[in-house]
């Protein structure tokens, strides 16, 4: 079982996969808010959806950029 925090880059469990960065926790326990590099924000994501990845420069996009500025400089 992975623990995931608030901060954590984590990659999707789907046939696109995408790269997003933990935002906040949902009001489910184990449950989290993500933002993706494609522009969405899922709310509740866990394990069964998402594992944890090492973020590449390549990954950057302006919507993962915009999100982890605001959750490092709100």
């Amino acid at each position: 079982m992975t623990t995931f925090k608030i901060g954590d880059f984590v990659k999707s469990h789907t046939d696109d996969v995408f790269i997003g960065i933990i935002v906040d926790e949902a009001a489910e326990e184990g449950k989290f808010e993500v933002a993706w590099d494609d522009g969405d924000f899922t709310y509740n994501e866990c394990e069964n959806h998402m594992s944890p990845y090492e973020i590449k420069p390549s990954d950057w996009t302006p919507y993962l950029y915009k999100a982890f500025s605001d959750f490092f400089c709100p």
